[in-house]
């Protein structure tokens, strides 16, 4: 029995990454031409995307540092002091989200990507007043909420 209810939630969380990249294809359908940075990610995330953006660095205060692949960079350090210009920030996962933050990614690129499964839609709507706000759904619950400017 656990084993089954096991199998039935992987499926019910890779229909929703599927659902998930879908949107975000659709928000970027130039992906493969943009240089993106992800505050707060992790190479992992990439390494899986079915998408491939020209150029990733991702910005975070574990793993190791350097190039892992031509086309992904991993900097330690702290995603809201990270400086650059980028096309598209990427922060996904977040756990917190603080002006703080949200101000690191709008300074990073004019077009961003972020979810969040605790951040109120309230706070969201409050932080990225340019979004285009939606809540990602499974099972009739809201499971996260997702602030994307995608021009």
């Amino acid at each position: 029995m656990r084993a089954a209810r096991g199998l039935v939630v992987a499926q019910f969380d890779a229909v929703t990454r599927a659902r998930r990249w879908e949107l975000f294809r659709e928000a970027f359908p130039d992906i493969d031409e943009l240089s993106v940075v992800d505050l707060g990610g992790t190479e992992e995330f990439w390494r899986h995307a079915p998408v491939r953006p020209r150029r990733v660095v991702v910005v975070s205060s574990h793993g190791t540092p350097g190039r892992v692949l031509p086309w992904l960079d991993v900097v330690i350090g702290d995603p809201t002091a990270h400086t650059g210009a980028y096309d598209a920030a990427v922060c996904d996962q977040l756990q917190d989200m603080t002006p703080e933050f949200a101000s690191a990614v709008r300074q990073s690129a004019t077009r961003y990507w972020v979810r969040s499964a605790s951040v109120r839609h309230a706070d969201l709507q409050r932080l990225f007043p340019d979004a285009v706000l939606r809540r990602e759904r499974r099972g009739g619950f809201t499971v996260s909420r997702i602030a994307a400017k995608p021009r």
